[in-house]
């Protein structure tokens, strides 16, 4: 692999992109030990990055600014003066593009399926895994650069300050030893699992003495406060729309067991290697689900017509298809085997 000394990666949003993304950036840090690494995020995902030695900087990109020509202007003197001489944009958008190009690299590279115009600013890497998992896709840019990829990594964050406050919060709620965390919504809906489902699991994992610990983002307030009123059981804690990015990574790290659908916080319990049930659907979970190790207890509805070819359905009836009986029988194999 050519000796980079500055590299700037692009991928900027969302949160599960950008955990899939962390593999690659391992395998560059172990190829290129004393190169400097420079990663260009939304600020609200900023903290799913490590810092050294993995990553050096971090620019944070506003993307309502994008289309500001006196954004982009500062943007551009900010980049050139910073003088990367390879950016890899594994986003490979129209906006990551206009990154890519106002950095002034003399190499710009993408992964293979370079989209919107992107392919006028980066240079495609077309590797073996083209058709494979997403992780493989962004690893085969490292591939054909010339780079070595011994396995799947992913360099997570550590926040020992978000610890202490998630175990507090818990504490406070009576749980002070093994959880499970539930995450009941997703970022589209047709990806959701219904919430009396969820409500359902959570009334047996409740009643079997279990802690629950319910999760997710601000938006997700009603169906927290949904699921608080259907299962009514004092095992239930409710934190969604509650913690921090370093929080959620916290409370995900030290639970005993991580359950939802295709949703972002999987993709942190999966980085973590934390035992999980995934429920999919309407997505592929061979494109995009979590990837590699016995940790992984993937459930697809019996209805899906999802592929790595066409990775969203939007077929609203299709994640009722999941029975309870179903996660709930996943569920008590894996407490069976653990014991």
């Amino acid at each position: 692999m050519k000796d980079y000394k500055n590299i700037l990666i692009i991928k900027m949003s969302s949160l599960g992109d950008v955990i899939h993304s962390l593999p690659t950036l391992y395998a560059l840090r172990k190829n290129l030990p004393h190169a400097h690494i420079t990663w260009a995020i939304h600020k609200q995902f900023a903290d799913l990055l490590p810092g050294k030695p993995w990553v050096d900087d971090i620019i944070i990109i506003d993307k309502k600014q994008l289309t500001s020509p006196s954004y982009l202007w500062n943007l551009r003197k900010d980049l050139k003066a910073r003088h990367f001489d390879m950016t890899l944009d594994l986003q490979s958008i129209a906006k990551s593009a206009v990154v890519s190009a106002l950095s002034g690299a003399p190499e710009k590279y993408g992964y293979w399926e370079l989209r919107e115009g992107s392919n006028l600013v980066n240079t495609p890497l077309v590797g073996d895994h083209q058709f494979d998992h997403v992780i493989e896709r962004y690893l085969d840019t490292v591939r054909v650069l010339g780079g070595e990829v011994d396995g799947v990594e992913f360099p997570m964050p550590i926040y020992s300050e978000a610890e202490q406050s998630i175990r507090q919060r818990l504490a406070e709620r009576g749980v002070h030893d093994d959880y499970i965390v539930v995450v009941p919504g997703a970022r589209w809906v047709v990806k959701e699992w219904p919430l009396v489902n969820f409500g359902e699991l959570c009334i047996r994992l409740c009643e079997s003495g279990k802690k629950v610990v319910i999760a997710g983002a601000p938006d997700d307030d009603d169906k927290g406060e949904f699921l608080e009123q259907y299962v009514k059981h004092d095992n239930l804690i409710n934190l969604v729309g509650t913690t921090s990015m370093p929080e959620l990574i916290e409370l995900i790290r030290h639970c005993q067991l991580f359950i939802s659908a295709d949703t972002g916080p999987l993709h942190i319990a999966n980085a973590l290697k934390k035992p999980l049930i995934a429920m999919f659907g309407t997505t592929s979970p061979e494109r995009t689900g979590p990837y590699g190790g016995s940790h992984v207890h993937i459930i697809i509805s019996p209805t899906s017509k999802a592929t790595p070819e066409q990775p969203l359905i939007d077929d609203p009836h299709c994640m009722a298809q999941i029975p309870v009986d179903t996660v709930w029988d996943v569920y008590t194999d894996i407490v069976r085997k653990d014991t």
